[in-house]
């Protein structure tokens, strides 16, 4: 009888342990559209500052919108400075950063790099568009 309680008993741990990696923090994110309970959409945008630009130079997202910019700096440090929402992040040229946000207010709303990365910095602009 104590061998087939332990048995159990193991058994229940493996199936416990089992399940709780399922949920492990490296698991991968559910693909887009997948029902994770929270309903507000996603925008992911991969932007790129290089040659005194942004690309893409222009976000457009519905109000309430979760926005996940990933930033790729090629060709020199910059930082983009998104002021209505008070974002500014250090882009380390040939570095990765990332920002995450929701677009809570509607409107046309001005980014800019604010490093002063050489003569074409001024021109590093771009606008961020939220529609309700």
């Amino acid at each position: 009888m104590i061998q087939r309680t332990s048995w159990a008993l193991s058994l229940t741990v493996l199936v416990l342990l089992g399940g709780l990696a399922i949920g492990a923090p490296d698991a991968p994110e559910p693909p887009a559209g997948a029902d994770t309970g929270d309903k507000s959409p996603v925008k992911k945008v991969k932007m790129y500052a290089r040659n005194w630009e942004w690309t893409p130079d222009e976000i457009r997202v519905k109000q309430g919108t979760r926005v996940i910019i990933d930033f790729v700096s090629e060709d020199a440090s910059h930082a983009f400075e998104l002021k209505a929402y008070k974002i500014k992040v250090n882009l380390p040229q040939g570095k990765r950063a990332q920002v995450e946000f929701v677009a809570d207010k509607a409107g046309t709303f001005a980014w800019r790099c604010s490093r002063p990365c050489g003569n074409g910095c001024p021109k590093m602009k771009g606008q961020f568009v939220v529609v309700e």
